[in-house]
């Protein structure tokens, strides 16, 4: 299991208290499926800090890899 995989594991488990590398294993989850619910949860959260959204948005863009664009249709979109 590479390195990011394991990251992201971890996150789901500390955020939502699951056993995420069973669902890996099982193809129930891909990576960025999962990157995405991460990147979502953090940004709510963030967001209950004070924190400016333009702040949270390059955090996330930068910690996760994934544009800032993207992460305002994440957020945003349903």
């Amino acid at each position: 299991m590479d390195e990011s995989k394991e990251l992201i594991i971890g996150e789901i488990e500390q955020l939502a208290g699951i056993k995420a590398g069973e669902l890996f294993e099982k193809g129930l989850l891909t990576l960025d499926h999962a990157r995405k619910w991460i990147v979502k949860q953090k940004y709510f959260e963030l967001a209950k800090t004070g924190r400016t959204y333009t702040d949270i948005k390059y955090e996330l863009s930068v910690d996760y890899g994934i544009s800032v664009s993207s992460i305002e249709k994440m957020v945003y979109r349903r």
